[in-house]
């Protein structure tokens, strides 16, 4: 259960009283308003499904405003990542955010826990424990070339169907290292995918889906990294002339290659977290993410 609490801060006028309580849908106008403040593209269909998928948090003045935001999303019993942490303007530097992030961290005993910080987030982050552990790049744009990239013999793409879902968790599991089945299972539901099948099972996969100015590429997971350009090429070729974005670990390699398709580098965050994860020797790796805020 998620604990309501009260923070006082100097105000204009005398203290204020800063109210901090679960976040739920009706939260979340305002929560859009925060993030177009900070030019996010987030709509609120983004906040909706982000919030489905874990829980929030809101700092709320004494008359109901909303003027911060938190998210977190619990991946198994070890790992949670979390995003969406946000402070109106006119109130930062009264220690919200850090109310906010420490509330969460009080939620979640013996979790470690990532995200990915802007800079302007990270000076906080790295107070409260967190360390920098890698690099995520932004890529963007109308996408103007996809050539078919060619796949292994007998190796093929074909769309994911629900009785993809177990084998999906498995390997999103065995490239992330969390226990994401319930993500997947809401992005067989609600997003498009594909599959690279061998025939004797599934060694890549990719979703697609609307999300701020137009479409999102993520999360992707593949054995290979041709098995990634090629997942990821489907869905500039399906989209072609449209807005792409896709968000990749640096380490993955693929940002020349986004960058010649016409998804160009327009933006780069660290990702911290509080322990070190272990990956997996010979796994399939993640090639890109949910989003931003999920990881």
């Amino acid at each position: 259960m998620i604990p309501t609490s009260v923070k006082q801060i100097p105000g204009r006028d005398g203290r204020a009283e800063i109210g901090i309580r679960a976040m739920t849908s009706g939260d979340l106008p305002d929560a859009v308003l925060l993030s177009k403040a900070l030019g996010w593209p987030h709509r609120l269909e983004d906040w909706d499904f982000m919030l489905r998928q874990g829980h929030g948090l809101v700092a709320t003045l004494e008359n109901g405003a909303v003027i911060g935001t938190i998210l977190w999303w619990p991946f198994g019993t070890r790992y949670a990542t979390v995003g969406l942490v946000i402070v109106a303007n006119a109130w930062q530097g009264h220690g919200i955010g850090r109310t906010l992030l420490a509330t969460v961290r009080r939620l979640l005993p013996g979790y470690s826990l990532y995200l990915n910080a802007t800079p302007a987030g990270q000076p906080l982050y790295e107070k409260l424990g967190f360390i920098p552990t890698g690099i995520v790049e932004q890529h963007q744009g109308n996408g103007v070339s996809a050539p078919i990239v060619p796949l292994e013999p007998g190796h093929r793409l074909r769309p994911v169907v629900q009785q993809d879902q177990q084998e999906l968790a498995a390997l999103d599991g065995a490239a992330t290292g969390m226990d994401r089945a319930r993500l997947i299972e809401d992005l067989v539901a609600a997003a498009k995918g594909v599959v690279i099948d061998t025939g004797d099972g599934i060694v890549g996969y990719s979703f697609c889906r609307k999300f701020g100015w137009g479409w999102l590429i993520g999360p992707v997971a593949a054995a290979t990294p041709i098995g990634a350009r090629a997942l990821i090429a489907h869905w500039i070729g399906t989209h072609g002339g449209e807005f792409l974005r896709v968000d990749i670990p640096a380490a993955c390699g693929l940002s020349s290659w986004l960058d010649d398709m016409g998804l160009i580098r327009v933006d780069t965050v660290n990702t911290m977290s509080t322990d070190a994860m272990t990956a997996a020797p010979d796994g399939p790796c993640y090639y890109a993410l949910t989003s931003q805020a999920i990881g």
